[in-house]
């Protein structure tokens, strides 16, 4: 199975090269590519870089503080995510954490550089290999032995100039949450006009949330959003801080189960989960 790995600046190649011999030692099915080894002399670089693009099943952005607006990982990035699936599009954190990562880069799932985020992209990247991939066992197994080895590899990375990192606020880091969420969940319902169907666009599940809740109390504000196992997790809170409600909401629910959870959670009359019935 192909790993595309896209790589810009030196600290950024240590680790692309050390992955590059390092991934098949896991999964022997995984044939990594990069274009600085992998490329033959003499060849046309955007013809064979293109051709390797569109065999890829997989790949690895390795992200540093100096080429996280590169042009060339954004290009490489975003046409990698339109021949494999995202969740296959893997962003590789050197020395950054998640906040500082903005779209179109941040949709995408983040890996730290540490064991536990390492392992984890193994396994992801073995779901892509499908019927060569191996199994979880014989991946935790192998990993242990060879992590040492990348780990070493990966130890001295060589310095960059890199542009200085403005960290987000969590208001902002809020607001793309927010606005990510908004645009994957407006969906549509069909009705009837002059005995026509005609599709209708409703609300997303925040902004149903948003509206009924400062219909109840016009200081309500989002705190924090999170979508995980199919539902989502709200924490709002007045103006004052001193009122905070949870609510938990599935992905797809009926609007009107929408208003009730909301009402239920801020006037405290009824648990917040759906489903349930009040004592």
């Amino acid at each position: 199975m192909d790993i595309f790995i896209i790589w810009s600046g030196p600290k950024s190649y240590a680790v692309a090269s050390a992955l590059h011999g390092w991934l098949p030692k896991i999964v022997n099915a995984f044939k990594p590519w990069l274009s600085s080894v992998d490329i033959n002399k003499g060849a046309r670089w955007n013809s064979e870089l293109s051709a390797h693009l569109e065999q890829a099943k997989a790949g690895i952005v390795c992200l540093t503080s100096a080429n996280l607006h590169a042009d060339q990982i954004l290009f490489e990035s975003g046409a990698l995510s339109k021949q494999v699936e995202p969740t296959f599009v893997c962003p590789l954190l050197i020395g950054l954490e998640p906040a500082d990562v903005r779209e179109p880069l941040s949709q995408f799932q983040l890996t730290r550089l540490t064991k536990p985020e390492v392992l984890q992209l193994v396994k992801t990247l073995n779901k892509a290999a499908v019927q060569e991939g191996m199994s979880e066992r014989h991946i935790d197994e192998v990993f242990e032995v060879w992590w040492p080895k990348l780990e070493s590899e990966i130890s001295t990375l060589p310095a960059e100039q890199g542009k200085s990192i403005q960290r987000r606020s969590e208001r902002e880091l809020l607001e793309e949450i927010f606005d990510l969420v908004r645009s994957v969940n407006r969906y549509s319902q069909t009705v009837l006009v002059n005995n026509q169907p005609v599709m209708t666009t409703r609300e997303s599940v925040p902004d149903i949330v948003i509206r009924t809740a400062k219909n109840l109390d016009p200081d309500i504000s989002v705190w924090r959003i999170a979508l995980e196992d199919n539902t989502y997790h709200f924490l709002l809170t007045n103006a004052k801080g001193d009122k905070k409600y949870t609510i938990e909401i599935p992905l797809i629910p009926d609007t009107l189960d929408i208003d009730r959870i909301v009402k239920t959670a801020i006037t405290g009359r009824l648990r917040t989960h759906i489903g349930t019935d009040g004592d």
